[in-house]
């Protein structure tokens, strides 16, 4: 049992060792994706915003209906 944890320990330091906790490098793919990702989360805020302003216009449009309906 001692061999096999020692064997265990010395596996975890060379790892460790040879910069195994390191994140790789980022490629042109990668960039390219998380470019991607940020076009599509920007499109999407701005989506929600004009939906936003829909939904205010509608609002008021509808109060104005309302006012209107009650001085006839």
């Amino acid at each position: 049992m001692k061999n096999v944890f020692s064997v265990f320990a010395l596996a975890l330091l060379g790892t460790m060792a040879c910069g195994g906790s390191k994140e790789p490098a980022e490629g042109p793919a990668e960039n390219a994706g998380e470019k991607v990702d940020e076009a599509g989360e920007k499109a999407a805020e701005k989506t929600e915003e004009a939906g936003d302003k829909i939904e205010d216009a509608a609002d008021k449009a509808e109060d104005k209906v309302d006012k209107e309906k009650k001085e006839d």
